[in-house]
Order: C-alpha cells, then structure tokens, then sequence
C-alpha cells in the first residue's frame, strides 16, 4: 500500500513538473512571439512610412532606425543570430550616416554678397546655400549694354543668362513679342531643348547679367543630379509662364 501512494506519489510530482515546464516555455513562446511580431512590424512599418517622406534628411533617418531595429530582429529573435543580415543593415546604416553628413554640411550657413543673396532668396530657395554657390561660381556676371544682341534668332546659343537688373527686348521675325525683365532667364527654352534660338533677344537699357556657358554648366549639372532638376524645374516653370502671358496677348 505505501509502495503504491509511493508511487502515485513519484506520478503526481513528474506530472506537475512537466506541466509547469509546459507552462514555462509556452509563456516563453508568447514572448518571443510578442517580440517578433513588434520588431518586425515596427522595421517594416518604417521603411512603408519612408516612402511618405519628401525631405531625404529625414527620409534617412527614417531608414537608420528601420535598419536598427532589423539588426535587433536578426540578432535576437532566431536561434542563432543572422550575421549576414546584420553586417547588411550596418552598411546600410554607415552610408546613410554619411549622406547625413553631406546634407548637414551643404544646409551650413554660408556667406553671400547682396546680389547672390538676393537671387537665392527669390530664384533658388529651393536649393541648399552650398547648392547655389555651386550654380553661381560657375558663372559670371557681365554688364551687357544698351542695343546688344544676347542670341540671334536661328542660331546656336552658347551662353544662357539671368537677368539680374536691366531690360530685354525679345523679338521674332522683326516683331517685338515681349519684354524681359529682373530675374527672368534669357536662353533657356534652347538650354532645355538644344535647339537654335526661336527669337533675337536685344537690351533695350543696360542689363546686369549672371551669364553661364551652356556646355559647362550642363556638365556640372550631370555631375549634380539633385542641381540639375532644380534648374530644370525653374526653367521649365518660367517657359510655361511665358507661353501663359504670350496666349493672353
């Protein structure tokens, strides 16, 4: 009789031991389980929230912390931690360390004289400080006199031109069609289409230009994707307002 309570005993206490051992790694489960659905969520939720950013500043960032919270998804929650996955994120976190960099440094404050400033403040706000003093120094500013010719109709155009001060006549077929003023581009429907001047554009009174050679300056824009479609983007802009005053007359 004691040898069977013995053993019923021995039954009872294995029977609770397996049932709490059961318990233990079931809760240990729900944890990990838990946990996994939470990082991962999280990282690809992130990297989903990424694409609704415009600012690439904070589109990296963004895509810092997605990358942080994959390392702690691959490290943690498999059996054995995922080094190349990891070693990936990491890469991806340096190179985007670094752009951040960039982006610090070309948003700096820096210095401009009046007449610089003044064509940042109006003409390209949409570029970084760094970004036009780019634009600018390759430039140069000429002083073109009353009566001279800036582009002949039907020949190539070399050179395109920001008014900074001062007037210009454009003219087609002898008739003048319209008048050029302060901050406005000469040249720029042949800089976008590589075509021959559609006019001749004459100063009427002393213009103040900011003057780029076409070649050169396409191929600092090639070598600046981010400048070129910001240019691109403003000329485009006063072409099309052009078009819209020259359908009005």
């Amino acid at each position: 009789m004691k040898k069977k309570h013995l053993v019923t005993l021995v039954r009872i206490i294995k029977d609770n031991l397996y049932a709490y051992r059961k318990a233990n790694w079931e809760s240990k489960d729900v944890v990990e389980t838990v946990s996994e659905l939470i990082t991962k969520k999280l990282a690809f939720g992130l990297i989903a929230f990424s694409f609704l950013v415009k600012d690439i500043f904070w589109l990296r960032i963004l895509s810092i912390a997605a990358s942080l919270f994959s390392v702690f998804y691959n490290y943690v929650i498999p059996t054995e931690p995922m080094w190349l996955a990891i070693n990936w994120n990491f890469v991806f976190i340096a190179v985007n360390i670094y752009h951040i960099g960039v982006i610090l440094y070309e948003k700096r404050e820096v210095k401009m004289d009046d007449k610089d400033q003044e064509l940042y403040d109006t003409l390209f706000k949409e570029m970084t400080p760094v970004e036009y003093l780019k634009i600018s120094r390759a430039a140069k500013w000429e002083l073109v006199k009353s009566g001279q010719r800036i582009i002949t109709q039907g020949m190539p155009v070399p050179d395109l031109y920001l008014i900074y001060n001062g007037t210009v006549d454009v003219v087609v077929d002898n008739e003048k069609i319209a008048e050029l003023k302060d901050g406005e581009f000469v040249g720029e429907m042949s800089f976008l289409t590589e075509k021959v001047a559609t006019a001749t554009c004459k100063v009427k009174y002393d213009a103040q230009c900011l003057v780029w050679k076409q070649k050169e300056f396409k191929e600092l824009l090639k070598r600046n994707p981010s400048l070129y479609f910001t240019i691109q983007s403003v000329l485009s802009a006063q072409v099309s307002d052009k078009l819209v005053s020259s359908s009005k007359k």
